[in-house]
């Protein structure tokens, strides 16, 4: 299933950028998650995310931002790969479209 989102933030800034919108696939257990792939989440009490996967380690995920101040995995830790709702699939596309 795919859905389209609109990035609120700047946490990874300068691959996304706020308001832009991004095409995203829902993660089943068959996906493969990598080093490098946009994920969307959900963590509570921030609600959902959006991080880049940094390492994967027992089925468990580090998710960073590029900025500084992101609130990601150094903050809460690993998160489950179950916990991962979706998958960025197109960044440029989309954005080529609206313009």
């Amino acid at each position: 299933m795919l859905k389209i989102f609109k990035v609120e933030g700047h946490s990874l800034y300068p691959y996304l950028k706020q308001g832009q919108r991004i095409i995203c696939f829902r993660v089943f257990i068959f996906n493969k998650i990598r080093p490098g792939d946009f994920i969307i989440f959900r963590k509570e009490p921030y609600g959902l995310m959006i991080k880049r996967v940094k390492y994967i380690k027992n089925k468990q995920v580090f998710a960073q931002g590029t900025d500084p101040s992101s609130i990601d995995s150094r903050d809460f830790g690993l998160i489950n790969a179950t916990e991962i709702r979706y998958k960025v699939i197109s960044i440029k596309f989309l954005n080529k479209l609206i313009s």
